[in-house]
């Protein structure tokens, strides 16, 4: 008789958590979990992403003259990936500050696109180098993970990179790339922790 209380209770919340959805006018999408082979491949393809975006940052033919581990670091602002895929942890191993609620992997892949769509539309629009190569490793990511096609953020490139004086468009992009390197880092832990499936045990 309990269990069957526990089932009717979610079954409860369940219906309101979508009648809120339906009456505040927004879509509800249920994202898909990565299997097993998909994710791996992803969590592939983000290490290879990572290093090619390492390659872009020591070009020499596209910060020659600049010294672009001098400028600061500029990541998206617009997402949370870092806390979104922060790994679950044992309670007792905890560090101060960090969060105390449990890995979401829809929420860490919503940010993960998020992430993506806007670094890749950024490397498409700079036209001062071909940067086609990192942008489309950056998409092919995007597609082949389907659990991270749910969501649509419909990001647009970074105006600094594509307006103003072109000196100033190649130092912005060195900013942005060291952004990108680093949240590309976090994102191929992600989805090797993804990959591992220890959060759903």
């Amino acid at each position: 008789m309990l269990p069957n209380f526990y089932l009717y209770l979610a079954s409860c919340v369940l219906l309101l958590a979508l009648s809120c959805q339906v009456s505040m006018g927004t879509p509800m999408r249920m994202p898909r979990s990565l299997d097993s082979e998909k994710c791996s491949q992803c969590a592939d393809l983000s290490r290879e992403l990572v290093k090619n975006v390492k390659k872009l940052l020591d070009n020499e033919n596209l910060f020659g003259g600049l010294n672009c581990s001098e400028q600061r670091v500029e990541v998206n602002s617009k997402t949370q990936t870092v806390l979104a895929c922060e790994p679950n942890t044992d309670m007792n191993t905890r560090c101060s500050g960090q969060r105390n609620t449990t890995f979401s992997e829809s929420e860490c892949l919503r940010n993960i696109r998020i992430d993506l769509e806007h670094y890749a539309a950024s490397l498409q629009a700079y036209k001062q180098a071909d940067l086609s190569s990192t942008a489309q490793d950056t998409q092919n990511l995007l597609n082949i993970c389907p659990s991270t096609q749910w969501v649509s953020s419909s990001q647009v490139a970074d105006p600094k990179l594509t307006s103003g004086d072109p000196v100033d468009q190649r130092v912005h992009l060195c900013k942005v790339l060291k952004g990108f390197h680093l949240r590309v880092i976090t994102i191929s832990r992600a989805m090797g922790y993804i990959s591992a499936g220890d959060h759903r045990k």
